[in-house]
């Protein structure tokens, strides 16, 4: 009886900590900041796969490029659920890609943990 109450209270406990975390995550995605320095960090993932020597180019390639977009173009456009659905999927196995199986075992149990 003891144990189950515990046990209860913990599940309760972590419930609460989710709501906390998915409430704190909301207003962390309306911080422009944050959400470049998240971009920032996927970004460096992807490109450290690439040569030392390449990796400086490669920064300032995407810089030039992030210098073109059309923010008007951008801030129109609406993208449906699904589609955040594939460019997420998408993203994982790139940052994947030639990885050692137990590495990446241990990515997407990981990132399963957190979603």
């Amino acid at each position: 009886m003891r144990k189950e109450r515990l046990i209860r209270e913990a599940f309760q406990r972590l419930r609460s900590m989710s709501n906390n975390i998915s409430k704190e995550a909301q207003l962390l995605e309306q911080n422009p900041t944050y959400v470049a320095e998240q971009l920032h960090s996927m970004i460096k993932v992807m490109i450290s796969r690439m040569s030392p020597e390449a990796r400086m180019r490669s920064y300032n390639n995407v810089s030039n490029k992030l210098q073109a977009f059309n923010v008007m173009e951008i801030s129109g456009k609406k993208s449906p659920g699904g589609a955040a659905i594939g460019v997420s999927l998408s993203l994982i196995k790139n940052v994947l890609n030639g990885k050692d199986p137990y590495f990446i075992n241990i990515v997407l149990s990981e990132l399963m943990i957190r979603l």
